[in-house]
């Protein structure tokens, strides 16, 4: 990969028009993306990153860094995410983490978005509690088959109630992010067994409004994940037995939730757990050995 200052690469006109388009609906308080102008080489703008032989976008990183202080969130970028940036065909990273976006456009992108097959990671994540992105489906996903790394943290997405059935798109994802995304439901139709989420080894569903409880298959769908968080999620009901099918299991979060009977015997036999925590609940009972 080239770096962002190597000013002798040339970049496709294709793409350098794709990313202009994104720019247009940008909110550049700081000037972060100052450089991006149709004079220079788009190679060389901030946060673009081309292949140093075929001269095509492969990376694109605007994040803002976490744990910035109060004059760093003036660097915050607001406006639209267009997802034409998806139309970017070698793009494989997309970061456009801890901003301030407001809206997220899908509108030039229907017939296109076969592009982004080479996509490998995906953060549109806000962490602000002011954030106002939504988006009603998740219907996008489907030609994103090398997605590996996928996080929407923030984002509302309550109108999407068949969440699953999209991420079962994904065959080559191994971490997925959806935390406090307002998402409702956490229990399966009749096509149940026609989906796999075997390839996930992280998942974050806490700070959701499941309002229900913990479905069977749910653990029978995700059998190697290592990292399993569904805290402040309005779980409640018992913890399943089907969850000991997590063999794998190196942290569990279900804490804050309305949990209630006892924790299931065999969950001693999770050889590998280094992290456990099922604390504010309603759990009665001895804590198995």
């Amino acid at each position: 990969m080239s770096s962002n200052n190597h000013t002798m690469v040339r970049c496709n006109e294709k793409d350098r028009e794709t990313l202009l388009i994104f720019k247009e609906g940008i909110i550049d308080r700081f000037g972060r993306i100052s450089t991006w102008s149709t004079e220079k080489d788009c190679c060389a703008w901030e946060g673009v990153s081309c292949d140093n032989i075929t001269n095509r976008v492969t990376k694109l990183d605007l994040k803002l860094p976490p744990n910035f202080d109060e004059h760093e969130q003036l660097k915050t970028l607001k406006g639209e995410i267009n997802m034409c940036i998806l139309e970017l065909e070698f793009l494989s990273y997309l970061d456009l983490s801890n901003n301030e976006f407001d809206v997220i456009s899908f509108t030039t992108i229907q017939h296109n978005i076969t592009h982004a097959s080479n996509l490998l990671y995906l953060d549109l994540s806000s962490t602000f509690d002011t954030s106002t992105l939504h988006m009603d489906n998740l219907d996008w996903l489907s030609p994103l088959s090398s997605l590996k790394y996928l996080n929407l943290t923030g984002i509302d997405l309550h109108k999407e109630t068949n969440w699953f059935r999209a991420v079962n798109t994904l065959p080559s994802l191994l971490e997925l992010q959806l935390s406090h995304c307002n998402l409702n439901n956490l229990m399966f139709n009749p096509s149940i067994e026609y989906l796999n989420l075997s390839s996930i080894v992280t998942l974050d569903l806490s700070g959701n409004n499941f309002s229900s409880k913990l479905p069977n298959q749910f653990f029978n769908l995700t059998k190697d994940v290592t990292y399993l968080d569904l805290s402040s999620s309005k779980i409640h009901g018992e913890i399943p037995s089907s969850l000991l099918n997590l063999r794998n299991l190196r942290h569990l979060d279900l804490s804050r939730n309305q949990l209630k009977g006892s924790i299931p015997d065999g969950i001693g036999q999770l050889a590998h757990i280094q992290y456990l925590d099922l604390s504010l609940n309603m759990l009665s009972g001895f804590i198995p050995s």
